[in-house]
């Protein structure tokens, strides 16, 4: 079953959309904002290649607890996309440029982390071999 969209819950969805935008190299789907004069960003819609990153208005972290090392305690690690296979060293050098730390890295896969501290990565291992 395809995932439809992934949440994450910040204080502020256009700057956390933006970082995404950056160091995962995703479209903008969909920005909405609160009515009134005021007109602050609540949501923003990133491409996901078929499914969507919805980054929205909301305390960071949605107010699940984290271990030591900052992942999810008792649940999910982070968020993950797929790159082509072999692409890792382009990813890491993209990243560099644009100020996204390196958090840790295995043979096809780069870690980091979002400037609230979630955990996202790129994984270039050759899916083939899931299909």
């Amino acid at each position: 079953m395809p995932v439809h969209h992934v949440a994450l819950r910040t204080p502020d969805p256009a700057a956390l959309a933006a970082f995404y935008a950056c160091a995962l190299g995703l479209g903008e789907l969909r920005r909405t904002r609160d009515a009134g004069a005021a007109g602050t960003v609540c949501s923003v819609w990133l491409d996901l290649g078929g499914s969507i990153l919805m980054v929205e208005r909301g305390a960071a972290g949605g107010g699940l607890a984290r271990a030591g090392d900052g992942a999810l305690a008792g649940g999910w690690d982070g968020l993950f996309v797929e790159a082509g296979a072999g692409t890792g060293p382009d990813w890491e050098a993209r990243w560099a440029e644009g100020g996204v730390v390196l958090d840790g890295r295995t043979a096809f896969t780069l870690y980091a982390r979002d400037p609230e501290g979630n955990r996202f990565g790129i994984s270039s291992f050759p899916s083939a071999l899931f299909r």
